[in-house]
């Protein structure tokens, strides 16, 4: 009986029990009320969870009659909801962070609150880079971020050349950082990975630490700011999540110079020479340019050019994971095809992460993550041919065969007849990490990291005759140029093979706990150790026979040259945060670096910074302002002390010797052929570290329930002990010097400026849109330069800008042989007698009266502008979306004397502008001084002030409008999402620069484009 007693009890006991924790249900919604997939739902204070399914609905069993739910989701705010066993919650509706004060932002080492932060720090989203129509990373950030200046000049996707990016006009690359991973820098043209290598559609998220409290953690080369990129990883999310993005753009260029026909060139010819009474071409000449198409061409390269280029890229990935396990793996394709058929670049970029809890309080990461790149081009394009070549030059004959010029012919390299250029790029990174919670101790973590770096570059150029042909005009018929065949014309093959292996070591330790609900207290501590090996060769052989023999061969005629250097670099890396009660924040942070570029007796530095908040909004007192116009305001400021070994190269403070096999020396009045020995760089065993000594403060604003945020900067930045090439008078040959000085510690320059920026979101219905502008404003001056005694005031650097350019300075152009025969300065050592009206005038300086090298001024150079500013706008109703983005400068001027005058009588080409707006008597006011065939040497081809242009812009960088499907009707059919949006890019320009584009002066010009984005899930 009391057996049956028991069992009756202990079923009522399982049957209380499943009643309590019967299971809660509901669904999920975005703002908009659409569901969200993959939400993250906790019963708050245990294990167990779930995620949403396609429709945003979940189920969780209850644990106890009630509880809380936790619902997190990336991009949104995370949202606690009290509920009851077995109850039917209905719609939770989870709101986006952006602009949110809660948002984690991506630090150096970690991340933080962004209502925490006491540094400056920046953010841009992977999401905000896809909505740029642009196939690289570093185009896509123009215009998005105060106090980043992105500079494009070179659209040819074949030259490997990225965008000049600066963070707050420092003359220097900022540091780029990969998932943690220190590379060289933005622009390194040395082998390693760049930002440019990367796929856009796999970035979570880029921060941009500005200054020296945020970026002191990367010590030494985090001088010139750093850029740090966050890839995506996979997340709890229960089923996998397969995404796929294609995208498809049509290209054109942004602007194309306007050449003149050959009748307008030769009229136009005849008008330059005629006051020298040379020849002209005369109406025989004329009538054959029309006439006699194989005697005079009339040619224009640019026709040569495809109408369109085209541009694609293409990722798919799949993400997801459970408790334990999540993953992330992905594959992406990109591919650009210029505007000149022999130009092109392919990237298959390819990720696959794994993060695991393997027991409890022990997690690993495996990374495997890397692209591999080809890149081909001719030698010279069609844009420098189109520069070079009259276009009365016959290039290819009526017969179909190719004309020669001098045994040349443009068409060889713009059509891809005589070869090619080829760079072929494999970068692979491996990276693992191990993470252990301290059981006892709240908090407390550590971690053993190692990354190693396998990168590849191969580089061949392979040129190979054509055989061109010469026409006689007698009798009307072509033959071989035998300067073009072979034995005459031969093979040439050069290649590059580079090998770069970097491994990384990383010992951590991290502390996050708060203590009585007010103190938050944060620790990190940090060693490192990089190693760094870069090695290779290259094989040159210039007279190889036969057709096609791409190898370098054992001929005694190939050359081998190769080199191999090595550094490394230790690191102690520490930070501490105090923040107490959500209103006062205070950080130091320090870094002890070791490099051994400098001699064992400079080789460590100490780099510390202090930094501190206060958020003003979070103060008692606040709540009693009257009205809610200020929703939050915090004050920060930071000071601290950074290195800079950028300037110092590997092995600087030890004697360097290169052997040259094909060199020789002078005996008894005869040349000795044999291997020739000389010395490199003077050492220097006292070169130390440059040094940067920042401070910054900032205030951050939101306004209307931070509807409207803004924040304004200063900051000042000493550039001191700067690592730069010794004055030559300190060195001359007498001691040794052959022209090669060592670098030196010299100098002081200051960089300061301001950072503004506001942006307004707001909600109206179905409507939703956001406003966003900044601007940055950045000077900088020499304050200290050495002994400069020694020269002219108008020739010392001390109290001019950093960069500068030392050029005449310029006072207008003579109107007529009066004024030249008045003007108190001889320009040409001959008292102005080859001078004419429409020339250009100059001023003399040092008062001497004869113009000399001692009347150059120093010009600021402005090729990073003065003012940096974007505006952005964004729209939604229901499914339809658009989002503009515009960039703009201003103080950019651009040196561009060589575009504007003609170096021979028949090579450089005219122009539209020649014709109407340089100087003549009929047009005293031109632009541009008078037409004539001018030397190197001539007077208007001084380098001066006169051919410095301003070449502010606004430039409307992207424009999305797009149409994302209601889930709704894609759940029939198993997809989670899908838009279609319309791209276009660099779609319109304003500048003052009128016949170019002012951030391509000359060469292969940017491109607009018009696209097609695709974007499902399932």
């Amino acid at each position: 009986m009391r057996s049956i007693l028991s069992i009756f009890f202990l079923c009522l006991a399982a049957m209380a029990a499943f009643a309590q924790s019967a299971p809660v249900s509901g669904i999920v919604v975005d703002e908009k009320g659409e569901p969200l997939i993959g939400v993250t739902v906790k019963v708050s204070g245990t294990t167990i969870g779930t995620s949403t399914d396609i429709d945003g609905k979940f189920t969780i069993n209850m644990p106890g009659k009630k509880g809380a739910l936790i619902f997190s989701y990336v991009g949104y705010r995370p949202k606690n909801v009290d509920v009851a066993s077995g109850q039917k919650i209905g719609t939770v509706k989870l709101e986006p962070t952006t602009g949110d004060l809660d948002e984690l932002v991506v630090i150096g080492y970690g991340t933080a609150k962004k209502s925490s932060l006491t540094s400056s720090v920046e953010v841009v989203s992977g999401e905000e880079l896809t909505k740029i129509p642009a196939m690289n990373v570093d185009e896509s950030l123009a215009g998005q971020i105060p106090g980043l200046g992105v500079m494009s000049n070179n659209g040819d996707p074949s030259s490997n050349a990225e965008a000049s990016i600066s963070i707050r006009g420092n003359n220097g690359s900022p540091l780029l950082v990969i998932d943690g991973v220190p590379r060289l820098g933005t622009n390194t043209g040395d082998g390693e990975m760049r930002l440019s290598d990367l796929n856009p559609d796999d970035i979570e998220s880029i921060s941009i630490l500005k200054d020296a409290a945020a970026s002191a953690v990367y010590g030494a080369r985090a001088a010139n700011g750093v850029i740090l990129v966050q890839t995506k990883r996979g997340k709890d999310g229960g089923r996998a999540r397969v995404n796929f993005r294609g995208q498809f753009n049509f290209q054109e260029a942004t602007y194309l110079p306007k050449f003149l026909d050959g009748y307008q060139f030769a009229e136009l010819y005849n008008r330059v020479v005629e006051e020298s009474g040379s020849d002209v071409y005369t109406k025989y000449d004329l009538d054959a340019i029309r006439s006699n198409p194989n005697l005079y061409g009339n040619e224009n390269l640019l026709n040569y050019l495809d109408k369109w280029g085209h541009s694609q890229r293409y990722t798919l990935s799949v993400s997801g994971g459970v408790k334990s396990v999540r993953y992330f793996v992905s594959a992406g394709y990109t591919n650009t095809k210029g505007l000149y058929s022999n130009v092109s670049r392919d990237r298959f970029n390819y990720s696959a992460k794994v993060d695991a809890d393997l027991f409890k309080g022990l997690s690993m990461s495996v990374d495997l993550t890397g692209n591999v790149s080809s890149n081909k081009n001719s030698s010279y394009t069609t844009i420098d041919a189109a520069y070079s070549f009259s276009p009365l030059q016959v290039l290819r004959f009526t017969d179909g065969n190719l004309a020669s010029i001098e045994g040349s012919n443009p068409l060889i390299n713009v059509e891809g007849l005589g070869g090619y250029n080829k760079v072929k790029s494999d970068y692979h990174t491996i990276n693992a990490q191990l993470r252990y919670k301290i059981p006892g101790v709240d908090g407390l973590q550590v971690y053993l990291k190692g990354t190693l770096d396998l990168n590849h570059q191969n580089s061949s150029e392979y040129r190979k005759p054509v055989t061109l042909y010469l026409y006689d005009e007698a009798t009307g018929t072509t033959s071989i140029d035998s300067k073009t065949v072979y034995p005459n014309a031969k093979i040439t093959l050069k290649d590059r093979w580079q090998t770069i292996n970097n491994k990384l070591v990383e010992l951590g330790v991290n502390y996050n706990h708060t203590f009585a609900e007010k103190h938050d207290v944060t620790g990190l501590l940090v060693a490192n150790y990089q190693d760094y090996n870069n090695k290779y060769i290259n094989g040159t052989n210039p007279n190889l026979p036969g057709q096609y023999p791409e190898i370098i061969g054992s001929t005694s005629t190939g050359q081998l040259v190769g080199s191999e250097y090595y550094s490394q670099r230790a690191s102690l890396v520490g930070r501490a945060t105090y923040g107490y009660a959500s209103r006062y924040f205070a950080e130091f942070s320090f870094r002890v670096d070791g490099s051994t570029r400098f001699a064992p007796e400079h080789r460590w530095g100490f780099f510390p910074t202090l930094s501190a908040s206060w958020v003003i909004s979070n103060e008692k007192f606040f709540e009693r302002i009257p009205g809610d116009m200020i929703s939050f305001a915090k004050l920060r400021g930071s000071v601290g002390i950074l290195g800079d070994d950028g300037g110092v190269g590997d092995y600087s403070y030890l004697k360097q010797y290169m052997f040259s096999p094909n060199g020789g020396y002078p005996i008894g009045g005869n040349f000795a052929p044999g291997i020739m020995v000389s010395t490199g760089t003077i050492p220097n065993e006292n070169l130390q570290w440059g040094k940067s000594k920042d401070w910054n403060v900032g205030l951050d604003l939101g306004f209307w329930n931070n509807r409207v945020n803004a924040t304004v900067e200063y900051y000042q930045r000493y550039r001191t002990n700067l690592v730069t090439s010794a004055p030559s008078y300190l060195f001359p040959p007498s001691v040794g010097n052959d022209g090669s000085v060592p670098n030196i510690n010299i100098g002081k320059i200051r960089f300061q400026g301001w950072d503004f920026s506001v942006k307004h979101l707001n909600t109206v219905g179905d409507f939703k849109y956001s406003v966003g502008v900044n601007l940055s404003v950045s000077n900088n001056k020499v304050l200290d330069y050495g002994d400069e005694s020694a020269e002219l005031p108008n020739l010392r650097r001390a109290g001019k800008p950093y960069l500068v350019w030392s050029l005449y300075e310029a006072a207008g152009l003579f109107q007529s042989y009066e004024e030249i025969a008045n003007w108190p300065v001889d320009q040409d050592g001959m008292g102005n007698a080859t001078l004419a009206p429409g020339d250009i005038k100059y001023v003399d300086q040092d008062g001497d009266k004869v113009l000399t090298s001692n009347d150059r001024v120093y010009v600021k150079n402005s090729s990073r502008p003065d003012l940096n500013y974007g505006i952005s706008l964004s729209a939604s109703w229901k499914g339809i979306y658009m989002s503009a983005q515009f960039q703009g400068v201003a103080g950019y001027n651009q040196k561009i004397t060589e575009l504007y005058t003609l170096e021979s009588r028949s090579l450089q080409r005219f122009q539209d502008y020649h014709m109407t707006n340089t100087w003549t008597p009929e047009n005293p006011g031109a632009e541009y001084p008078r037409l004539k065939f001018a030397s190197s040497s001539d007077n208007n081809r001084k380098e001066s002030t006169f051919w410095v242009k301003e070449c502010d812009f606004l430039r409307l960088k992207a424009l999305t409008i797009g149409y994302r499907f209601p889930s709704k009707w894609l759940k029939r059919a198993k997809i989670s999402s899908l838009d279609v949006a319309l791209q276009g890019g660099n779609l319109f320009t304003i500048s003052s620069l009128h016949n170019m584009d002012p951030e391509s002066l000359r060469g292969y010009p940017l491109s607009r484009t018009y696209g097609v984005t695709l974007n499902f899930g399932l």
